[in-house]
């Protein structure tokens, strides 16, 4: 779509950068926030034009429409305009689908983290195959919770290397529990990324029958995946202790203070010992 001049004239008012980059100069708020209510009262069509402005990262032709976008995304929220929030996050959530460069879908997708609800999770589902994109739309659904679950869990079988390590870890962030079995099957893996985001996904279940898989990943070689993995094993203790299941939190506290002999270990059989005393 071409961008009308009454927006180019309206997002000519946002402030202008310092020799950093920074919103430092000519900042008017009465008149932004007069050139934003305009922005606004356009509706759908303005935010299309927003995005068609916007250019690559340290280009002069970027600055003002990205700082315009994301004030009248923050206009939206402060007027209580839910109906405006909405239809500015469809519109985002569109642009996704476009030709748009990878950094200005990942802007976008940085919108949505802040501002996004459930009418966005769809669109950023689809990202989650993008290495470029993967973990700015994951970290948008995280964020926006309600639904997100489905499309991560949906992408998780076809993700590979990075994509796959960041769809396990935003699983574990939301504490999926339709995610157990892909938790486990992740303790197996090549990848000691993919393990890891595996085991914290598992702990945060706080579900007993984690104990044995986690317990066997923490008995790894030295180094950083046994301490990650012992780790892993106190969250899911102090969930299961949490939730009344004592006997369940004390084989774990046990399995760490009876197998951590080394000195270098002696802080986890200390913490292991101290937490027996109140299970």
């Amino acid at each position: 779509m071409a961008v009308s001049e009454q927006l180019k004239a309206l997002v000519e008012q946002m402030p202008d950068p310092d020799e950093r980059g920074m919103y430092t100069e000519n900042i008017d708020k009465e008149k932004i926030d007069k050139a934003i209510a305009a922005i606004h009262a356009g509706g759908r069509d303005n935010v299309r034009g927003l995005i068609e402005m916007l250019g690559e990262p340290g280009s002069d032709q970027d600055v003002k429409p990205h700082y315009a976008l994301h004030v009248l995304a923050n206009h939206t929220v402060i007027a209580r305009d839910e109906n405006g929030r909405r239809a500015l996050c469809e519109v985002l959530a569109e642009a996704l689908s476009g030709k748009a460069s990878p950094y200005i879908k990942g802007f976008l997708c940085q919108t949505l983290q802040w501002f996004g609800r459930r009418e966005s999770v769809a669109a950023l589902g689809k990202l989650l195959a993008d290495g470029d994109l993967c973990d700015p739309a994951a970290m948008a659904l995280v964020a926006i919770k309600d639904g997100a679950a489905e499309p991560l869990r949906a992408a998780l079988p076809a993700a590979t290397g990075r994509c796959r390590v960041t769809i396990l870890h935003s699983l574990a962030a939301l504490a999926d529990a339709g995610a157990a079995e892909a938790f486990k099957q992740g303790l197996q893996d090549d990848d000691r990324e993919v393990r890891l985001a595996a085991g914290a996904g598992l702990a945060r279940l706080g579900d007993a029958g984690a104990i044995e898989p986690l317990l066997k990943a923490a008995d790894a070689d030295p180094g950083w995946e046994r301490i990650q993995a012992a780790k892993h094993c106190l969250v899911l203790a102090e969930k299961l202790a949490a939730a009344g299941k004592q006997a369940e939190a004390r084989r774990i506290y046990q399995h760490l203070r009876d197998t951590r002999r080394d000195a270098a270990e002696a802080y986890l059989r200390e913490a292991a010992d101290k937490a027996l005393t109140s299970v």
